[in-house]
C-alpha cells in the first residue's frame, strides 16, 4: 500500500462508505504459517529472548528498578516486551484474523493493535525530545490513538484500507533499531546513574515499555474473542496450567475469611523506583469496616449452576443496564463458553482460551463482565440466604485484605501467584495461596472487579507525556479492576497497578464475593473535574 500526503481523517471519510475490512485481504506477502519465519520477528527471536525459560517458553520479566537498572537490564526489558508482542501476533494465522474488526465493535482490527505501541512509543519519545524525526509520520498518524471501548463514533476507522501486514513489520523493525539506539546511548543509563524519575525525559521510554505490555494483555482478550480456527498456539507462548478432570457437581458452600475494621491507605510514592502511570500516585486513606470476603474467586463449576438456574434470563438479579446489555447481546453463558448443544440448562460446555479451546476447566475462574459478576452475586445471595446479599469488593477492602496477607507493601508477587505468563491461561482457584486461612488469588490469575468507579486519589495529577490516559475514564462509567490477570507484566503485576473497563467489556476479569454491613468506603463518581 502506498502512502499519500493526505491526513488520516481525510482518509477515514474518503473511503468508510465503499470499503470494508475484506478489502485488505490479498495485499500481504507474509507467511502465516506457525511457527513464524525468521521474516516475522523484528526483534530478538523467542528462543533467544530475555524471558525464555528452561521450559522453552517465553515469559514477562519484572519492571526494572529506576535507581539501579543497567543499560542491559532496560534492554531486556525492553527485548522481553517487543518478542512478547510478536509472540501473540504470530498466533494469527491468516490476513484475516488480523483485519476483520471485533465482533462487538468496540476496538479496532487487530492489525492497529500490531503497530500501535511502536508508534506510542516513536510520538512519546519526540514528545520528550528524545527522538527528533518521525520513523513514519504517515504510521505515527494512522496507528496512534485507539478506542475507548465506550464510543462508537470512531469505528468508521475499521473499514479502511490499513497498510498491509508486510509494511508493518517494515516499520516495527525501523523503530526496534530507534530505540535501541536511544537504550545504548542515552547517558541517563550509564554506570551509577541517578535515579529516572517523572520528571526526566527518559520517563518517556518506560512510559513505552509499560505501555506495550498493557496491550499484550488487551491484544491477548481481542484474540480470544476470534473465531477458533483463525488461531494457534505459538510454539514459545506457555503451556496452560494443569487442571483436573474433573466434572461438574454441586457448588461447594463458600469459605468466607472475617477481616476485622482497619484502616487503609492507597497510593505510590514518588520516591518508589519502578514505573507508574499517574492514577497510581496521590493519596487516600479510609477507614474499612468489619467484612467478610470469600478466600477464593468463583470457579466455572460455581458459575454453571447460575447458568442453569436461568439467571441470565431473570432481570432481578440484574441492573437495568446490565440486562439491557445482556439482552442486546442475547446472552446465556460467558463469553468464553463454549455450548456443545442449543440448550443452555442441560448444555455442555467448553473453554476458549487465548489460542486454544479445551475440556472445560471446572476449577478455573469464571471470566465475567461487570454486569454478570454483579448479577451473579445478587443470584448467590439469595440462594444462600445471605441477609444484605453479597457484593463486590471495594478498593480500599481488597487493600485491607492485602493487610491481613502481610502483602500490603510487597512490590514483586510474580512469585506467588499467576502473573507475568508463568500460565498461558487461568490456573485452578485453590491452587495460588498461603497459609490456611489466608485469601488465594489476591493478585493475578484473573483482574477482580470493584464495586468502586475508577477515581483519582487525592493529589492526582496529569502527565505531560500522556495527559489523557486516567482522566477521560473518570467518568462514573468505568469500574475498577485490581490484582492483575495470568498475562498481567510489568507495573500491571505491581501491588500498585489501579486498571478499570466500562462495565460491559471483557478483559481477563472474575468474580470475589464480599458480605459486609457496611459499604466497604466505596467510590462512586458522577465526573471528575481536574
Amino acid at each position: 500500500m502506498t502512502h499519500s500526503s493526505d491526513s488520516v481523517a481525510g482518509l477515514v471519510d474518503d473511503q468508510t462508505e465503499v470499503l470494508g475490512w475484506q478489502v485488505n485481504l490479498g495485499q500481504s506477502a507474509v507467511s502465516f504459517s506457525v511457527p513464524r519465519g525468521q521474516g516475522w520477528w523484528t526483534g530478538k527471536e523467542p528462543r533467544s529472548c530475555p524471558g525464555i525459560g528452561a521450559d522453552g517458553k517465553l515469559h514477562g520479566l519484572s519492571s526494572p528498578d529506576l535507581s539501579t537498572c543497567s543499560r542491559q537490564d532496560v534492554r531486556d526489558f525492553f527485548d522481553n516486551g517487543w518478542t512478547l508482542t510478536e509472540l501473540m501476533f504470530s498466533g494469527l494465522v491468516s490476513e484475516e484474523a488480523f483485519y476483520r474488526p471485533p465482533y462487538h465493535e468496540l476496538r479496532h482490527p487487530l492489525i492497529f493493535y500490531f503497530v500501535h505501541p511502536a508508534v506510542f512509543f516513536v510520538n512519546k519519545l519526540r514528545l520528550a525530545g528524545l527522538v527528533s524525526d518521525p520513523v513514519d509520520a504517515y504510521f505515527e498518524g494512522l496507528f496512534d490513538v485507539g478506542v475507548d471501548e465506550m464510543s462508537w463514533d470512531d469505528m468508521s476507522k475499521n473499514y479502511i484500507q490499513w497498510p498491509s501486514v508486510d509494511d508493518c513489520i517494515a516499520y516495527r523493525a525501523k523503530v526496534y533499531g530507534v530505540i535501541c539506539r536511544l537504550i545504548e546511548s542515552h547517558p541517563a543509563l550509564s554506570e551509577g546513574h541517578s535515579p529516572v524519575t517523572m520528571d526526566d525525559p527518559l520517563w518517556a521510554l518506560f512510559m513505552g515499555l509499560e505501555h506495550e505490555r498493557i496491550h499484550i494483555e488487551t491484544s491477548s482478550c481481542l484474540i480470544r474473542e476470534l473465531p477458533i480456527d483463525m488461531v494457534i498456539p505459538p510454539p514459545e507462548y506457555p503451556s496452560l496450567s494443569p487442571t483436573s478432570p474433573e466434572k461438574p457437581s454441586e457448588s461447594p458452600a463458600a469459605s468466607f475469611i472475617a477481616v476485622p475494621a482497619g484502616s487503609v491507605e492507597i497510593g505510590k510514592s514518588k520516591n518508589w523506583p519502578t514505573y507508574g502511570w499517574d492514577n497510581e500516585y496521590g493519596f487516600r486513606k479510609a477507614e474499612v469496616s468489619q467484612f467478610e470476603a470469600a478466600s477464593a474467586l468463583i470457579s466455572n463449576r460455581e458459575f454453571l449452576d447460575f447458568v442453569r438456574d436461568g439467571g441470565y434470563r431473570q432481570p432481578r438479579y440484574w441492573s437495568e443496564e446490565g440486562f439491557a446489555w445482556r439482552s442486546f447481546r442475547d446472552i446465556q453463558h460467558p463469553s468464553f463458553w463454549v455450548a456443545e448443544n442449543a440448550g443452555f440448562t442441560d448444555a455442555t460446555f467448553r473453554l476458549r482460551t487465548v489460542f486454544e479451546e479445551i475440556e472445560m476447566a471446572w476449577n478455573w475462574p469464571v471470566v465475567v463482565n461487570f454486569h454478570e459478576a454483579k448479577a451473579y452475586a445478587a443470584w448467590r445471595g439469595e440462594q444462600d440466604n445471605v441477609a444484605g446479599g453479597y457484593r463486590l469488593p471495594t478498593e480500599a477492602e481488597h487493600r485491607r485484605m492485602r493487610q491481613v496477607d502481610s502483602i500490603e507493601y510487597t512490590e514483586q508477587v510474580e512469585a506467588i501467584y499467576n502473573l507475568s505468563l508463568k500460565y498461558g491461561s487461568e490456573s485452578p482457584v485453590d491452587a495460588a495461596g498461603a497459609e490456611s486461612g489466608s485469601f488465594r488469588d489476591l493478585f493475578g490469575n484473573v483482574w477482580q472487579w470493584m464495586e468502586d468507579h475508577f477515581y483519582p486519589l487525592e493529589g492526582f495529577k496529569t502527565h505531560e507525556y500522556y495527559d489523557d490516559f486516567s482522566t477521560p475514564c473518570f467518568d462514573g462509567r468505568h469500574h475498577m479492576i485490581l490484582g492483575g490477570s495470568f498475562i498481567s507484566i510489568g507495573d500491571e503485576a505491581s501491588v500498585f497497578a489501579r486498571f478499570h473497563f466500562r462495565p460491559h467489556f471483557f478483559q481477563h476479569a472474575g468474580i470475589r464475593l464480599v458480605k459486609s454491613g457496611g459499604d466497604g468506603a466505596i467510590v462512586k463518581l458522577d465526573r471528575f473535574n481536574s
